[in-house]
């Protein structure tokens, strides 16, 4: 192709182009009826959009109030994805909302946002700040900010969200709930806005670790058209065996993520995990993950490239978004003058970077796979990595970023490594600071949810 000569190369163009344009279209007819609209109380701003989405009226969630993060389809619901430059009204749900409807859950509305998921603390939303129930004045965490609102304010009993560099678990530990983020594929992302597909997680806030492996057993699994997921199990099973503590646990605690702590902090992990392992009669020691900062660079720095050029291009190669959602996604960036400040300059920062310098997407690979062979290596010896989610309670509104205060990369350090690797990766309450939530975040080798989720729920017991 490179020494060929011009009008060669045109023709060869016209020819490919010829056949791409005749390929047949997608279609596909949703598996239950569109939703109806219902108002309902929000005392927190939690919801984008309330409604009913009809389920069988039997299943494992048959008993179960839910909500879906904005970004995940449900079909005939309009989303913004916490914008104002951008609207997408799918035909049909995404994997994961369909999954919860089989198994006869109830869908009672999309929740808020930081926008395109870009922002960890619940407030850049083009609706306007989400509040956090468990501490007034304080931000509940992003951007899965309305997802844990509602479910710490008992508004529903579990929500799903999205987790790319702990979009999920930041805001249960300044919540106060559990958040689950599984391995890496183990949950479709078909009928998702992606914001980074390479860290890109669909995952579950809930009241509890049980409630967690209820929904997580419902949506986990391969997804045909999604290749992505193809190696996950056709059906997995995590509720049976709750109950059934493993033997001889090792828990690691890896001494980066305790010292990127507060003080404070440090100390009710500390005590959490020793309450812990003398209930579950484990041992602890002290490990290391010296790659855990630069995954942590590698994370951001993958994130704003592979979405500046989403958005450029209204889709990544190597990802099939379907032909509505890069129309919308075309249109966000015509518009995209009216995103926040940061947000619109992280997307030109992606831009940037890709075209001045074409190592750099290739640097972030290096990173990642140098976090994964440690990640491997610590699994060896210990089962379980126990840290601080968040290296501080949950901030007041309008603290980050702020000058000489804590930054957005300060709210990620403890979460965005595990996805850099892809491992699963768990938050559960474990106390307070200052009367603001504590999470303890456990994470497990990649597929082993099931086991991880196990743990969660002994450690869960034994904190209560």
């Amino acid at each position: 192709m490179e020494n060929a000569d011009p009008p060669r190369v045109e023709a060869w163009v016209d020819d490919y182009l010829e056949r791409v344009r005749s390929l047949p279209a997608d279609s596909v007819a949703g598996a239950f009826d569109p939703p109806y609209p219902q108002d309902r109380a929000d005392p927190y701003d939690a919801f984008a959009e309330t409604f009913i989405a009809d389920a069988p009226l039997s299943g494992s969630l048959a008993e179960f109030d839910l909500a879906v993060k904005e970004n995940i389809a449900v079909g005939g619901v309009t989303t913004t994805c916490g914008t104002d430059c951008f609207e997408w009204t799918p035909d049909i749900d995404a994997v994961a909302v369909e999954r919860l409807r089989a198994a006869g859950g109830s869908i009672v509305g999309t929740t808020d946002m930081d926008p395109f998921a870009f922002g960890t603390t619940g407030e850049l939303s083009a609706r306007g700040r989400t509040e956090n129930p468990a501490v007034e004045g304080h931000v509940p965490g992003g951007s899965s900010a309305g997802s844990a609102a509602a479910v710490a304010g008992g508004e529903v009993d579990a929500a799903l969200g999205t987790d790319t560099a702990g979009s999920v678990r930041i805001p249960a530990s300044f919540c106060g709930v559990v958040g689950y983020k599984p391995t890496y594929g183990m949950v479709p992302t078909e009928g998702v806005v992606p914001l980074s597909p390479s860290n890109d997680h669909v995952g579950v806030l809930a009241d509890g670790v049980a409630t967690a492996a209820q929904v997580l057993e419902a949506i986990a699994g391969r997804e045909a058209t999604h290749p992505e997921s193809l190696t996950a199990p056709s059906r997995l099973s995590f509720v049976d065996d709750l109950d059934r503590t493993p033997s001889g646990l090792r828990l690691g605690v890896p001494a980066e993520f305790m010292a990127a702590a507060t003080p404070e902090i440090e100390a009710a992990i500390e005590s959490a995990v020793t309450s812990a392992a003398v209930e579950m009669d484990a041992e602890v020691e002290s490990v290391a993950f010296p790659e855990a900062a630069a995954a942590v660079d590698a994370n951001d720095a993958a994130t704003v490239m592979e979405f500046g050029a989403l958005l450029a291009r209204g889709g990544l190669l190597g990802t099939g978004l379907p032909a509505d959602l890069r129309a919308a996604l075309r249109e966000a960036n015509e518009r995209r003058d009216s995103l926040p400040g940061r947000v619109r300059d992280l997307i030109e920062t992606g831009r940037a970077l890709l075209d001045r310098a074409p190592d750099a997407y290739g640097r972030t690979w290096d990173a990642r796979r140098r976090a994964i062979r440690r990640q491997q290596a610590l699994f060896t010896d210990i089962d379980v990595l126990a840290v601080p989610t968040t290296t501080i309670p949950a901030p007041a509104f309008g603290a980050v970023p702020g000058k000489g205060g804590v930054s957005v990369l300060d709210t990620v350090e403890n979460t965005a490594p595990f996805n850099a690797t892809g491992a699963p990766a768990v938050s559960v309450p474990c106390g307070e600071v200052d009367g603001r939530p504590v999470g303890l975040q456990l994470v497990g080798p990649p597929g082993a949810d099931g086991f991880l989720l196990r743990i969660a729920e002994s450690v869960e017991r034994a904190l209560d």
